[in-house]
């Protein structure tokens, strides 16, 4: 049965919805397993006070899609997403009313990735949800409605999304732009949502940043009342984020469709990605065709291991189907299928080398070789060195930054030196510091506090300390993180040295322990 969206809203309490937010959705899923925001959620709760409101800039980094397109995602300053947080915690009951206002007359859910109750994570939100018993499919009942046959699908996307979200749309979302107008600058709760939006991006009234996960659900304040104009003049879709699927009875009507959706979007100064609009003639498979195929290989009987000749032919498959739709999500559905079979030895081999060899090709695959190679084909510390010495010279000729986080993250994780700082570490280390890349400057001193060697260690820490002082002197902001975590006690001020008085870390314990000896 498909549930109600206001059925997961309702289970969600105050306090639920904060820690969520702020302990399990600070950091973008892209990056390495290096940082959490747990200890600092936990110093919030000790707090008698509030942190002070000011305009603050964050930390940006670059991802790689799977349709080969670079995203610019956000890491936003911590004390300025927590007044976020605090925030939409404060405003709640509120907020549940609107989205219940909004979606209580749909009998079946257009939007199907939102926030929701995760029970043993204390996450609240996931791009991707498995449950089809809570979920339900309503595509199928789509195909078919009180008015006929459904023989035409529009599938559109509203273009730059977040980042194209007008921070003032959302109080015209929550109360109507007309009331929202003549409240400009009162205290009023849905003016503090806007306020601490545009303080968060360094007083800009345009954009959320993608990565942290209030993003998602500013952006459903929004485009929930979108669902409800289009719905209510008959049309039946859903939406994923924002990306929709309509099913309809011709193509007159899928054109009048895409001018609705449009209008629309066009009342909260949202435009529609006309570049990836298809109109598409029914039926056609319900599930993606190279889905379909992949889950029926490879070939096996379940109570055999799958072999050599088998694994080969299936990663041909997922090769071929990925290239020719240009959708690497295929081979990230492959991967993690494998991992889910019983391998020979010799498959195990091919298909960690094969695995491996695509990532280097495909950086948009880094994040999954730990869990879903390294770790179930007990791949040696060797050949995951050479991996990640190979990712790191591939990567410093294009100066993707995102696949050297990960070369290094699996050298301080795996415990070897790399290549390129073994040769010549000062060079390496000029090339980190050029990139003038928050993120790298802060794992690459991770990396030089993990290596032993006294003296050498020292020195090679020096200079990114004394750059972390420049830093913390001219951009803080855009740099908090590594200067942070690279700085003592007696080299903060403000809220940064009390909270680093109290020992308190963005970087997990793990990596802390190994590092530190602890």
């Amino acid at each position: 049965m498909d549930k109600k969206y206001i059925e997961f809203i309702d289970e969600i309490s105050p306090d639920e919805l904060y820690e969520g937010l702020l302990g399990h959705g600070f950091w973008p899923d892209k990056l390495p397993p290096i940082f959490t925001s747990i200890q600092f959620l936990n110093y919030c709760k000790t707090k008698s006070n509030s942190f002070n409101a000011e305009w603050s800039e964050y930390i940006t980094f670059r991802v790689t899609r799977n349709i080969g397109i670079p995203r610019i995602m956000g890491i936003p300053n911590p004390f300025q997403y927590e007044r976020m947080c605090a925030e939409l915690r404060d405003d709640w009951q509120y907020l549940k009313l609107h989205f219940r206002e909004q979606t209580e007359n749909q009998n079946y859910r257009i939007s199907r990735i939102h926030i929701r109750k995760e029970r043993e994570t204390g996450r609240i939100f996931e791009m991707n949800y498995k449950d089809w018993k809570v979920d339900g499919n309503p595509e199928l009942d789509l195909l078919i409605h009180d008015k006929g046959p459904s023989r035409i699908m529009v599938k559109a996307d509203i273009s730059t999304c977040f980042p194209s979200i007008y921070t003032h749309s959302i109080p015209w979302a929550l109360v109507g732009k007309d009331v929202a107008k003549q409240n400009i600058g009162r205290a009023c709760w849905y003016n503090r949502i806007d306020e601490v939006c545009s303080v968060m991006k360094n007083g800009e009234t345009h954009g959320l940043l993608i990565g942290p996960h209030a993003s998602n659900l500013l952006s459903e304040i929004i485009l929930v009342v979108v669902d409800k104009e289009l719905y209510n003049k008959g049309y039946r879709y859903i939406r994923h984020i924002d990306d929709y699927e309509c099913y309809l009875d011709s193509y007159d009507a899928a054109q009048t469709f895409l001018r609705d959706l449009e209008s629309a979007l066009n009342k909260f100064d949202l435009l529609l990605n006309h570049k990836k609009t298809q109109v598409i003639s029914l039926p056609i498979g319900v599930d993606n065709d190279w889905k379909n195929i992949l889950r029926d290989l490879p070939y096996v009987n379940v109570s055999e291991k799958v072999k050599y000749p088998q694994v080969n032919t299936y990663i041909d498959a997922a090769l071929k189907l990925a290239t020719n739709t240009g959708n690497m999500a295929i081979l990230n559905y492959a991967i993690k299928k494998l991992k889910s079979l019983r391998l020979s030895t010799p498959a195990k081999i091919l298909a960690s080398k094969r695995l491996m060899h695509m990532a280097v090709i495909y950086p948009y695959l880094l994040p999954l070789m730990e869990e879903y190679v390294f770790d179930p084909y007990q791949v040696d510390i060797n050949t995951i060195k050479g991996f990640s010495d190979t990712i790191y010279r591939e990567a410093m000729k294009v100066n993707d930054y995102t696949s050297l986080y990960y070369a290094i993250y699996f050298a301080i994780h795996f415990d070897f030196v790399l290549e390129v700082f073994d040769e010549d570490w000062s060079r390496a280390q000029d090339y980190v510091i050029e990139s003038q890349d928050c993120l790298l400057l802060v794992i690459t001193w991770l990396y030089f506090m993990k290596q032993n060697g006294g003296r050498r260690r020292a020195t090679q820490l020096r200079r990114l300390n004394n750059l972390a002082k420049e830093l913390k002197r001219s951009d803080m902001n855009r740099y908090w993180l590594f200067c942070y975590e690279a700085l003592t006690f007696g080299n903060l001020s403000g809220e940064w040295q009390s909270m680093k008085h109290a020992d308190i870390s963005f970087i997990k314990s793990d990596i802390r322990n190994c590092i530190f000896d602890i």
